[in-house]
């Protein structure tokens, strides 16, 4: 039986009337926008004692005994906390959750528990951000090899998953598949996913869900922090190295620096040519606290990347071709690691500004005018005859300013209205002298757009509503091959799009959420007008300047069932597009002066994609943690009733968590299964090749965290990625078509915190 020493302590010394009776009062917030969070459950452990907290998010708790404390702190749609305080007095705190009405799901770096913090970035070091997204159920990854990944939800991505980086839509994402969004993931502290209502307030091109990257708030409160992290990998023999200062204040900072190398990576058999990559990343953010009404914020990153493209996918001639996509092994291959990177090749440069200010004139309502200029920098090098390996085949500057204006009305007790309208220019180059037709025309964009939402809450109900109206337009310049005149050529394209949700917590543990979003997209640049060799996918792409508005219907209906041992959330969906731009495989296979490709053409079609997400977690004792999670979509075309190509096939997810106490207090232990089926639903006729079959990953991972004198710590930690050196070949992975992917990858890191 065990015996809690702190309790037994405590009414000791009540009993002796030596532990005095206190007061405990506060309130609760959300930590993204301060809004108060109604009705949240308050429970102090060791005392027994709850309370809800009312409307604007004040709680009281009386009769606490002075001493260690331990408060559990939850709210329909936060992320649950414990916080550890010991109380000597009557003690008000501002307590701030990890807040998100309608999100999907959270992968929470920074709010469950400050202390996991730095171990949580650490993990995240060598990972692409589609990579820490692929934990969300219901999430894949569509990747092009070692090179870039974009995440696949509810078998939609690419330009239908708009990602948004500290609130600004990511530029130059509209390009195609093969560009991962340019953000170091040291910087994310909230990488998550929001659909319905809440995905409805934010700019981009997108018909379902939104994933959101944010760095963590500053603080005035903030103490002065640091840390430096290092990780080895042993595939590719990686480093990356990371270091960061913080400090609160009138005027709190973070600063943040980011530097990796990587040569070649290795399957189980052979190495992969020319996947090496060199990364050097900054982050800076300011805040500026003038006083409690008034907050100014500064954000600047910039993300700097030389990406080597596999040298097996690059063939020479229509023959090599044909057999490069039979070969086990591909061409190219190597005995030996090589650091270095050669053509064909990706150098990406991308620079954020943001600022913003944000003034609450009382307690009701709060403005917000916001102001972002993003320049993506892209050059991509091809294998070329003679002495042009340094001349880019293609050549892009694209520049993006973005204006937006936002407004928060408290209408009462669990009632409040949300507003915004956005303005955003894009203007995107072809910078001469590649010698090459460029893959997308010139053009110039222009998006305005306005935002409204209304939320009531209730007793043991919500209702949460939405309307977004959008207006694109488009002035691009075409050339003509033959005589090199230019054609100048407009589309105006607008729509509305609407969402509507409510919950119910049926009883304690159970609550029900339903939810109908209707949205509205209007086709990219390169859906329109892609015309040539896209050089990270390997294959040329064809656009369709007749394309409409894609128009999507998704309806969802998910179950929570939890209690503090044990948890289990379903969801199911059903969603009909109209005009659903495919990117399809052609029968053709092309050969051009660049070489010999697979031809791939945007193609519009009615669709519906439908699907259930399953999640589950046990906690089995206070350190141990089983959990699972499983997503199954299937894609259609309804006239024909044909898959979709580039669905993600059936998969499934377990993890194991040890946390042990006593003596091996600090340590932590994971073990996790990633199970992806064959996708089995494809026609022949439909791909280059057959779905390759489906495979199992295990991971492994072991870490020591140490407190050191004065507050600093030290955290050791290794992890086996694919500990069993798996073969295979993933689906939604684009150059499955030449190669196997990486086998086992094992990491080595340190951080020290003070």
């Amino acid at each position: 039986m065990r015996v809690n020493l702190t309790l037994l302590l405590t009414t000791f010394l009540c009993t002796c009337g030596l532990a005095q009776k206190i007061t405990v009062s506060g309130y609760l917030l959300s930590e993204h926008d301060s809004e108060p969070l109604s009705f949240a459950n308050v429970y102090a452990q060791n005392s027994g004692v709850g309370a809800i907290a009312d409307s604007t998010g004040y709680f009281e708790l009386a009769g606490l005994t002075t001493g260690p404390e331990l408060f559990s702190l939850s709210h329909i749609g936060c992320d649950p906390e414990q916080r550890a305080i010991i109380l000597r007095r009557d003690t008000q705190l501002t307590v701030y959750l990890h807040h998100h009405d309608n999100y999907v799901e959270t992968i929470t770096v920074a709010a469950k528990a400050y202390e996991r913090y730095g171990e949580t970035l650490d993990n995240q070091a060598t990972e692409d951000l589609a990579d820490g997204l692929e934990q969300l159920t219901g999430v894949s990854t569509l990747r092009t090899g070692t090179a870039a990944a974009k995440p696949v939800y509810d078998g939609l991505f690419g330009n239908r998953l708009s990602v948004q980086n500290n609130g600004v839509a990511q530029a130059g994402q509209q390009w195609g598949n093969d560009h991962s969004p340019e953000i170091d993931p040291w910087v994310a502290a909230y990488v998550r996913v929001v659909e319905g209502v809440e995905a409805l307030r934010y700019g981009g091109p997108t018909a379902g869900a939104t994933v959101l990257i944010e760095p963590a708030p500053l603080r005035e409160t903030e103490d002065f922090s640091g840390k430096a992290a290092y990780t080895f990998q042993s595939n590719g023999r990686g480093n990356v190295l990371n270091a960061r200062i913080s400090n609160g204040g009138k005027t709190a900072y973070r600063f943040s620096l980011t530097g990796k190398a990587r040569g070649d990576q290795r399957t189980p058999d052979y190495y992969l040519r020319n996947t090496g990559r060199r990364e050097a990343d900054a982050a800076l953010q300011l805040a500026r606290f003038h006083n409690d009404r008034w907050t100014s914020r500064l954000y600047l990153s910039t993300f700097n990347a030389e990406i080597g493209v596999l040298r097996g996918s690059h063939i020479g001639n229509l023959t090599d071709l044909e057999l490069a996509f039979d070969r086990e092994e591909p061409f190219f291959t190597e005995d030996d690691l090589i650091y270095s990177i050669d053509n064909p090749r990706q150098v990406v440069h991308h620079h954020l500004a943001k600022a913003e200010t944000e003034y609450r004139p009382n307690d009701d309502n709060r403005f917000r005018l916001t102001y972002a200029v993003q320049a993506n920098d892209r050059k991509e090098f091809d294998v070329r005859r003679g002495n042009r390996d340094d001349r880019p085949a293609l050549d892009l500057l694209q520049v993006s300013q973005f204006v937006e204006g936002t407004y928060h009305r408290e209408l009462g007790p669990g009632r409040h209205l949300d507003a915004n309208v956005q303005y955003e220019y894009v203007d995107n180059d072809n910078i001469p002298g590649t010698g090459v037709q460029p893959l997308i025309p010139n053009y110039n964009g222009l998006r305005g757009s306005g935002y409204v939402a209304y939320h009531q809450e209730y007793d043991l109900f919500q209702v949460h509503g939405g309307l977004r109206y959008d207006y694109q337009f488009y002035e691009a310049k075409l050339t003509n091959r033959g005589s090199r005149d230019v054609e100048t050529v407009t589309h105006n394209f607008s729509g509305l799009s609407g969402s509507v949700e409510g919950r119910y917590q049926v009883a304690d543990n159970l609550s029900l959420r339903a939810g109908v979003t209707l949205r509205t997209r209007a086709p990219q640049i390169n859906e329109l007008y892609s015309a040539g060799l896209h050089q990270g996918v390997s294959g040329i792409e064809e656009g369709d300047a007749s394309l409409g508005n894609e128009r999507s219907a998704k309806f969802s209906l998910s179950g929570l069932w939890s209690n503090q041992q044990f948890g289990i959330n379903g969801t199911v969906y059903y969603q009909p597009i109209d005009g659903y731009i495919l990117l399809e495989p052609q029968e053709e296979l092309r050969l051009t002066i660049r070489g010999a490709f697979p031809v791939f053409k945007y193609r519009g079609t009615d669709a519906l994609l439908y699907g259930v997400n399953l999640q589950a977690y046990y906690q089995v004792s206070d350190g141990l943690k089983i959990s699972g999670a499983m997503a199954q979509v299937q894609g259609r075309e309804r006239a024909n009733d044909r898959p979709l190509v580039f669905i993600p096939p059936l998969n499934f997810r377990g993890g194991l968590r040890y946390e042990p106490k006593g003596w091996w207090a600090g340590w932590s232990f994971d073990a996790g299964v990633y199970v992806s089926a064959e996708q089995t639903q494809l026609e022949t006729e439909q791909d280059f090749r057959p779905a390759p079959p489906g495979y199992t990953l295990v991971d492994l991972a072991v870490a020591r965290r140490w407190g050191l004198a004065g507050g600093r710590k030290l955290n050791l930690r290794a992890r086996v990625d694919n500990a069993l050196n798996a073969r295979y070949r993933d689906y939604l992975d684009r150059q499955r078509y030449f190669a196997d992917a990486p086998g086992v990858d094992v990491e080595f890191g340190v951080s020290y915190e003070f």
